[in-house]
């Protein structure tokens, strides 16, 4: 906006001097008009550049910005080092919507209750040390490039069953109902996406070992250690196994080792080298060769007799094939009894110390074993009635370790004893089996040398 006044001349009228006073005047007006909001105001598309800082304040009421023509955008423009950029446009076709050149940074960032974050396909969420943490691909698999932890006790679920996966602090997770996944699904890890697989059968494949802590247990809710494995390995279940009519049990080179049909015939594959055997089976021999890996080729394992298809299977050695020839060897049954012309013994066996002891009096009726901490003796298995024998229990050089029971032994009163916790003392346990899960038991305390 120009001045009209002119230069003022000594030589001037006073009616020239009249003039240029009063065009001055118009212009510091229309100035003032402008620039304090008078009646006069310069067109937006007029305002040119300026050369230094621009301030827009006002001490009441709102600063409304308006593009007033349809589907007219308000964009925000500046210069990144030396180039000119658009640093953010508000898309005024789709309701206003804030497409941002680059990163957001915010202290909190609050969405309305039916708004939502929607990043391209394949696009990323992550913070500043790790911008790719986690991916959203355009199928809507979100893969995290680390770990998920949630805090001791944490839940995730849905809207309807807020608390369907619990995690301990122990680690321990529980699901409030079944896993259930696609047919053909897997479950993995960035370096064995298959490790498990899941047919739509329901055979579950794994591709590697499956180890779990020493004396860990599997279990469900109302039996959660329906399957526990000690430290030596061995897999006790608390109840039947169940497979289905006609299932296998293999390994990975004999998938069908084992067949069991729905009538209860176990057949085991040609791999095996051993005929089948069922319960019409009675009085046919198995006989052991050397491409069994046996070291008793020529014995035989024979049915007891009786037509019962639960007799038991009894081991014939292929030298002792007569009574006559066992009792060559100081063996007579007088009546339904055995005798033995010489002495007779049983091996010692030593049992694994661990928290739980574990035994089996199918192989073996004397045992041995020294606390190295406070344990229990396990409920043994492969019990039969009659059988009797004795455990030794020695104190480490620690000592002041104690040991409990479980419930299948029977103590005089029903109190079970205190171990001698004396370092290195020697407590003697004799036994005799009542039934599959009684044990009358009786201790001698610090066995030792008369001094």
């Amino acid at each position: 906006m120009a001045v009209t006044a002119s230069t003022v001349n000594t030589t001037d009228t006073l009616e020239t001097l009249r003039l240029q006073y009063n065009n001055l005047k118009s212009d510091v007006t229309s100035i003032d008009d402008t620039v304090s909001g008078g009646s006069t105001a310069v067109a937006a598309d007029n305002i040119s550049a300026g050369d230094d800082a621009v301030s827009i304040a006002t001490t009441a009421g709102n600063i409304t910005i308006d593009a007033q023509a349809g589907d007219t955008d308000i964009i925000f423009k500046g210069t990144d080092d030396a180039s000119d950029i658009t640093a953010l446009t508000l898309d005024m076709s789709d309701a206003g919507k804030a497409i941002f050149n680059g990163a957001i940074s915010a202290t909190t960032i609050t969405l309305s209750a039916d708004g939502g974050v929607i990043v391209p396909d394949d696009g990323n969420i992550g913070s500043a040390s790790a911008t790719t943490a986690m991916q959203i691909a355009s199928t809507g698999i979100v893969t995290f490039v680390d770990d998920i932890i949630i805090k001791d006790g944490g839940t995730i679920g849905v809207t309807s069953a807020a608390t369907a996966i619990t995690i301990a602090s122990t680690g321990i997770v529980t699901l409030v109902d079944d896993l259930i996944l696609k047919d053909a699904a897997t479950i993995g890890v960035t370096s064995a996406a298959t490790a498990i697989s899941i047919a739509s059968t329901g055979i579950v494949t794994f591709v590697d070992d499956i180890i779990i802590k020493d004396a860990g247990t599997i279990g469900v809710t109302s039996a959660a250690t329906a399957i526990s494995i000690a430290s030596t390995g061995i897999v006790t279940f608390v109840d039947d196994i169940l497979i289905k009519d006609g299932g296998t049990i293999g390994s990975a080179s004999d998938t069908d080792a084992i067949a069991i049909s729905a009538a209860g015939v176990v057949t085991f594959s040609a791999s095996a080298n051993s005929p089948q055997i069922s319960g019409d089976a009675i009085n046919v021999p198995i006989t052991l060769d050397s491409t069994d890996g046996s070291a008793n080729a020529g014995d035989n394992i024979v049915q007891e007799e009786g037509s019962d298809e639960n007799d038991r299977m009894l081991y014939e050695d292929a030298l002792f094939d007569s009574v006559e020839t066992v009792k060559s060897h100081g063996v007579t049954f007088p009546g339904q009894r055995i005798q033995v012309s010489g002495g007779a013994s049983a091996d010692i066996a030593t049992l694994n110390d661990g928290v739980l002891i574990e035994s089996d009096f199918g192989s073996g009726t004397n045992f041995s074993v020294t606390l190295a901490g406070n344990r229990t003796l396990q409920n043994p298995i492969g019990l039969v009635a009659g059988q009797s024998g004795s455990i030794f229990v020695t104190q480490d050089g620690t000592g002041s370790r104690t040991l409990a029971f479980g419930s299948f032994f029977h103590f005089v009163g029903g109190t079970a004893p205190t171990m001698t916790t004396t370092a290195s003392a020697i407590d003697r346990i004799d036994y005799i089996v009542k039934s599959t899960s009684v044990i009358h038991a009786v201790v001698s305390l610090d066995v030792k040398a008369t001094s």
